[in-house]
């Protein structure tokens, strides 16, 4: 009877442990069939960290449609997110991006314009116009008046040695029509003599006050060597007119070859802000219509 009994508990463990090991093989084929295989090649990924972490936000929430600026990191009302896009390459080297953004590049400069500036030099203003000029790396001609050359030589040579050409304006700007043929011709070599003095050359090139010239007037300047030179722009800044006005105006009327005219001493009340406040937004608006700076005499001759 005691054997009997020691053989029905045998059976009744080794029942047991049967029943475990079929239910733990039923679970582990249930597990197997419910995954889906790894391709050839594929691994598996971990879960972000977050995502057993209770109210994590999922991945996928975090990509909000973009409405505002896309310069700009936050938004009214949201947060700011740093979110990769999805191939790999950030705004900046996104082509659709950078356009939207404005950021188009330069543009290639395929035609010629001369900006020119007269009746200086001063420590005013023409110090002014030469910073701005430098900034952009654009040359200009400086049409100059003998007796504000005597005043201010150093600027006159700031002015040769920065790349600009120098023309000559006259002694003391007067209305060389009004003058006789003598009194024109000093008129010009005193200016002539002075620039010399102080830069080492004299120029060719003249510029008539107010643009006064007659055929008498044109024949003894070409004859003695000179070039006269005209404008086919005028900004009007002398007389005060707006910077905002005057980039309009330079925008709409310039062509290829053209000859800016604007001042960098004188003007209304003896006042040239407006020049000043409008040559970078001339500059950058020509800039964009794709014209090279260049000087009176560079005019016409291509760089390679």
């Amino acid at each position: 009877m005691a054997i009997r009994i020691l053989s029905d508990r045998k059976l009744v463990v080794l029942g047991a442990s049967l029943l475990s090991a079929t239910t733990i093989l039923m679970f582990g084929l249930h597990g197997a069939e419910t995954r889906p295989p790894f391709s050839s090649g594929q691994h598996e990924t971990r879960l972000p960290d977050n995502a057993s972490v209770p109210g994590a936000v999922p991945e996928q929430a975090t990509h909000a449609k973009h409405t505002g600026n896309p310069n700009s990191s936050q938004e009214t009302g949201s947060t700011a997110l740093n979110v990769q896009p999805a191939d790999g390459r950030t705004a900046e080297s996104r082509p659709e991006t950078a356009v939207q953004q404005g950021n188009t590049g330069p543009v290639k400069a395929t035609k010629q314009v001369a900006l020119t500036f007269d009746d200086g030099p001063d420590t005013k203003y023409t110090p002014q116009v030469l910073d701005i000029l430098k900034r952009y790396e654009a040359k200009a001609t400086f049409f100059v008046v003998g007796r504000q050359v005597v005043k201010h030589p150093d600027v006159l040579e700031r002015i040769h040695k920065e790349g600009h050409s120098i023309g000559n304006h006259s002694w003391d700007h007067a209305n060389l029509t009004k003058l006789s043929s003598t009194q024109v011709q000093k008129e010009i070599k005193s200016t002539d003599e002075a620039i010399e003095k102080i830069i080492g050359v004299s120029t060719p090139l003249v510029r008539a006050p107010y643009g006064a010239v007659t055929a008498s007037i044109r024949r003894n300047l070409s004859s003695a060597g000179h070039q006269l030179v005209e404008w086919t722009v005028d900004t009007k800044d002398w007389n005060g007119t707006a910077s905002e006005d005057m980039v309009e105006l330079v925008r709409k009327r310039t062509k290829d070859g053209g000859i800016i005219l604007m001042h960098s001493f004188g003007g209304k009340n003896g006042k040239l802000d407006n020049t000043v406040e409008a040559l970078p937004l001339m500059i950058e608006a020509l800039q964009q219509d794709g014209y090279a700076f260049v000087t009176v005499p560079e005019l016409g001759v291509k760089k390679e």
